[in-house]
């Protein structure tokens, strides 16, 4: 009897003793993924052997497809109130302002946060100016009555100890790398929200290339991030003048008028970088260009 129960009570002994396995909360997903209006949509990615900068794009680009046929929706849907009739009656004139209407808008698109799951598929929402559309079309009644949902994020300060383990350059150039910003999912927040609190920013990443110097990885980025805040700057005036012309008959405002136009065509802002931040497993690097002034 005795050989038959020890072994029970061993059993019961060491389960007690043995510690808790670690429950682990489930992942709580931001809201706009499953909920955004017309002038929002989520694009994703799953892990690219390319790196982030090439996963990030495609999600951009998903997204991008996605309001474009959001924002072509909407458009129709004004002008068919106005003509009362259906989308089939408009007529082919309506429907190319239209088109050009909404490829104007889907222009200016942007970033406005993204998200990161358990499997590194990365999602983006992006969205356009919804005052704008106020501005062209307006009447507020036909706009959502909130913008999207963001989530407060859960930061953490930046960790040099964690950059200085890294073996992508030497102790003395990681020394140099100086983060500013919190990281949220071990990574800077302005990856997900490049625009925030009013400043209009952009993100450049940079492989690290065989043969090639850190001041050379750091320069690439900084130019990608430079290159498409530029971008932006341009089509937002080149936008203006386009939507003048095609609208002007019924626009409203000093944004649209040619004055304001050209105002905004000689005045030049200059890009600074904000932060920078080295991914210390992948080595690439990030480059985060603002707006000064």
């Amino acid at each position: 009897m005795y050989k038959l129960l020890l072994p029970l009570f061993l059993m019961f002994l060491f389960a007690g003793c043995a510690p808790e396995v670690e429950k682990k909360e489930p992942q709580q997903l931001p809201l706009w993924l499953s909920k955004h209006d017309s002038f929002h949509a989520v694009g994703s990615s799953d892990v690219n052997f390319q790196g982030v900068y090439t996963q990030r794009l495609e999600a951009i680009n998903r997204a991008k497809s996605d309001l474009s046929h959001r924002v072509e929706s909407y458009i129709s849907s004004v002008y068919q109130k106005e003509s009362k009739t259906n989308k089939n009656n408009i007529s082919t004139r309506i429907q190319e302002k239209v088109k050009s209407i909404s490829n104007i808008f889907l222009k200016e698109s942007y970033q406005i946060d993204a998200y990161i799951d358990a499997q590194r598929r990365l999602y983006v929402l992006v969205g356009i100016s919804k005052a704008k559309v106020y501005n062209v079309f307006g009447d507020k009644t036909e706009l959502p009555s909130s913008e999207a949902t963001l989530p407060i994020l859960q930061t953490r300060s930046f960790d040099k100890k964690e950059l200085m383990q890294s073996k992508c350059y030497s102790k003395n150039i990681l020394e140099t790398i100086e983060t500013k910003s919190d990281l949220y999912q071990n990574m800077p927040i302005w990856f997900f929200r490049p625009n925030q609190g009013g400043v209009i920013g952009s993100i450049g990443i940079a492989e690290k290339e065989r043969g090639r110097s850190y001041t050379k990885q750091k320069s690439a980025a900084f130019i990608f991030a430079k290159s498409d805040l530029s971008k932006r700057q341009k089509t937002q005036i080149s936008s203006e003048y386009e939507l003048y012309k095609i609208l002007h008959d019924r626009v409203s405002g000093e944004s649209f008028e040619t004055s304001s136009i050209v105002r905004s065509a000689t005045k030049v802002q200059q890009i600074v970088q904000k932060d920078i931040w080295l991914d210390p497993k992948s080595c690439e690097l990030y480059v985060w260009a603002i707006k000064k002034g």
